[in-house]
């Protein structure tokens, strides 16, 4: 190697060794600062990709075993309910055989029929209170939009919006209601037990233009938690002409076939749990209610065997044979028995679904476990390894600064040639 001045091979190759130590050492202190391997794509590309994906599977898992949770507990008010609803009829079937003795007069067969309606009433209640964060369990949802036939003004269209949450009047909101004007600007609604409930009628959109060639108008009914919106053609006497045409009509609204909860119970959005609702209610719509209950609440209201002979017996004492009765709570006590197995199958199914669901989780939390496990191996830190390497990177760094010293004394010999 020639001996020169102006340029110093060994400071140079001194320089590069000291750069290499420092950028080493200074990616020990970030991997060992930060607890991860991989800190930016450069450092592994390639794990990088592989343990972001590993993340999204993770978040998933986590995330719907939070889901199963919410599951669980949904499915639990609602088998609390039925518990509820089951303990009501069996109290019925007691008394319906009680019913059944010929030794009762009919004031004391009355007497229980009393006793029957106010928890016949009582089951309806329970369905409708049954929600989980604003969703029925066990009773359905009520419709949207009229029953055919029902509101007589052909010049209108006409959508029914019904309030689940209202909290106003707890009515039961399936059935017939009957409107009523009350003058020229007002409508009443009577429902199914006489409860009524008034709306003022007003323009929606547009307001009170007179260019649109029709307008939204709507009746809120706010107890009810019922609103008809209709749209009809823009007249000076179209709130008189709604009025008018709405006044003794009929309105029925029945409830919805029954509705699927569905939660996602794993990364893959076709892993899916279903919860379905059921109609416990004692009332309702051919078809959709449950028979098994709905015979109950026709043998106990208007029209039923019981609240006939019932009636009967308390506007003419004389009027009720008692075979009437003896028919009557034979009957009931036949409709009880079929209601309350068809309320056990119900519930062994929530049961299954609940211990189905605590395998899934358990299944879910084994899986996110070994991935992260898989994750860590790839993204995380090894303290054991990058610690050498940080006393190995000291090392170099001052191996490499005091070689760097000494080569940039190297060129100081040529002054003895020059002397």
């Amino acid at each position: 190697m020639p001996t020169v001045i102006n340029t110093n091979m060994a400071s140079l190759l001194a320089q590069n060794s000291l750069s290499g130590a420092q950028n080493a050492l200074a990616g020990s202190v970030q991997r060992l600062s930060s607890g991860l391997r991989i800190n930016a794509a450069k450092d592994d590309a390639a794990g990088l990709a592989i343990s972001q994906n590993m993340q999204s599977q993770i978040n998933g898992i986590n995330q719907s075993i939070r889901n199963l949770t919410d599951a669980t507990n949904l499915i639990q008010t609602a088998d609390s309910s039925l518990g509820t609803v089951q303990d009501m009829l069996l109290r019925m079937k007691t008394l319906a055989v009680q019913g059944f003795n010929g030794s009762l007069s009919s004031q004391q067969r009355s007497n229980l029929v009393d006793e029957l309606r106010q928890l016949n009433d009582e089951i309806n209640n329970t369905a409708i209170r049954t929600r989980f964060n604003g969703n029925n369990l066990i009773v359905s949802d009520v419709a949207t939009t009229p029953s055919a036939n029902t509101l007589s003004l052909t010049s209108a269209t006409f959508t029914v919006s019904y309030d689940k949450n209202s909290t106003q009047h707890n009515v039961e909101f399936e059935g017939l209601y009957t409107l009523d004007s009350v003058n020229a600007t007002t409508l009443t609604i009577t429902d199914r037990f006489g409860n009524i409930d008034t709306a003022s009628i007003t323009r929606t959109s547009p307001i009170n233009s007179t260019s649109s060639s029709s307008q939204t108008i709507n009746a809120v009914f706010s107890d009810f938690g019922l609103t008809i919106n209709a749209t009809i053609t823009n007249t000076s006497s179209m709130v008189a002409d709604f009025i008018t045409g709405l006044d003794g009509d009929t309105l029925t609204l029945q409830g919805s076939a029954s509705e699927e909860y569905t939660f996602q119970s794993g990364p893959d959005n076709s892993a899916l749990t279903t919860f379905n609702t059921i109609d416990v209610k004692t009332y309702g719509t051919t078809g959709i209610a449950n028979s098994k209950m709905t015979v109950i609440g026709d043998t106990l209201t208007s029209g039923g065997s019981l609240y006939t002979a019932q009636s009967a017996w308390l506007a003419n004492s004389s009027a009720t044979a008692v075979n009437t009765w003896d028919n009557a709570f034979k009957d009931l006590s036949g409709y009880l028995d079929d209601a309350i197995d068809w309320i056990s199958d119900k519930r062994s199914v929530f049961g299954a679904q609940i211990n189905r669901i605590a395998y899934i989780s358990e299944n879910l939390e084994a899986y996110t476990t070994n991935l992260q496990s898989t994750r860590s191996a790839i993204i995380d830190t090894d303290f054991a390894a990058e610690t050498a390497r940080l006393t190995k990177g000291q090392i170099m760094q001052q191996a490499a600064t005091a070689m760097l010293a000494q080569a940039n004394q190297m060129p100081n010999v040529i002054l003895s040639l020059l002397k």
